[in-house]
């Protein structure tokens, strides 16, 4: 049976979650991860009493060479710890390689990992996981379980990043319109209403899906999958808790987004 994961979008609401039915949770480092609206410094991790769950942390930002004595220093306070990494960047892999903790590392690059061939080649390099994209069909997802030697994870819940610019579009935009607006959220409106969440914060901009991915009526035909996640981001806190309390008694609901879970896409260049 899967494992449930979560992230959290406070310190307060991961001593909420940690008192629930789940199995781990992720946390996002400050200054070397994207996407999440908590970030925390790796200090504070070992303060938290994890009640027993696992523990995933975020490193999944691109990296440069200006981050390098910071992620260096991070992964050293992790090495000895019993946490699992996600990562996007190379550099994390190399630095896991000299501090021999390639083993904690779980490949997350949002859109490419797709297959089984990619999936077996992280493994033959040591990584224990992969966090597969969304961008796939169920029928595709369970084919990579069956075929490849890696544990997987796959988001059930939550917004996903569809684009991603490391250039503040928000600021600029406003700027070019000169306008000013202190607002904390923005949307995309496309020409048939869709409104897509975007996000602007300290590395760059991220534009998300028009709707939260809700597969809670699909958990026991992926059930083989070994971790489920369920993403707080851009979700408001008692919404979310109240959503994972549904996912641990696996209840049904009606008219949930389910992105492309059964959906082939198929796209013909001209």
């Amino acid at each position: 049976m899967s494992k449930l994961v979560v992230s959290a979008n406070s310190k307060k609401q991961i001593d909420s979650l940690l008192s629930k039915n789940i199995d781990g949770v992720i946390l996002s480092i400050k200054g070397l991860a994207v996407n999440a609206s908590f970030y925390i410094d790796v200090d504070s991790i070992f303060s938290i009493d994890f009640k027993g769950k696992e523990v995933f942390i975020n490193l999944n930002k691109i990296m440069h060479n200006s981050d390098l004595a910071y992620l260096r220093m991070v992964m050293n306070k992790l090495k000895n710890k019993d946490v699992k990494i996600l990562f996007y960047d190379i550099a994390v892999y190399n630095i896991a390689k000299e501090y021999n903790m390639i083993d904690k590392l779980i490949i997350h690059q949002d859109h490419l990992n797709a297959s089984i061939l990619s999936n077996n080649f992280y493994s033959s390099l040591g990584i224990c996981g992969s966090y597969i994209t969304s961008d796939i069909t169920y029928k595709q997802l369970l084919d990579i379980k069956k075929n490849s030697n890696i544990k997987i994870m796959f988001t059930v819940y939550g917004y996903e990043p569809i684009f991603y610019s490391r250039r503040y579009l928000i600021t600029n935009y406003l700027k070019y319109i000169n306008v000013s607006d202190d607002s904390k959220k923005y949307k995309i409106v496309s020409d048939n209403g869709s409104e897509y969440p975007i996000n602007e914060e300290e590395y760059g901009t991220t534009v998300y899906t028009p709707e939260v991915i809700n597969l809670i009526n699909y958990l026991d035909e992926i059930d083989s999958i070994d971790y489920f996640v369920m993403n707080s981001n851009n979700i408001i806190d008692s919404e979310f808790n109240k959503m994972v309390d549904k996912f641990i008694n696996r209840e049904k609901m009606d008219d949930t987004y389910i992105g492309f879970f059964n959906t082939d896409t198929i796209y013909k260049v001209k």
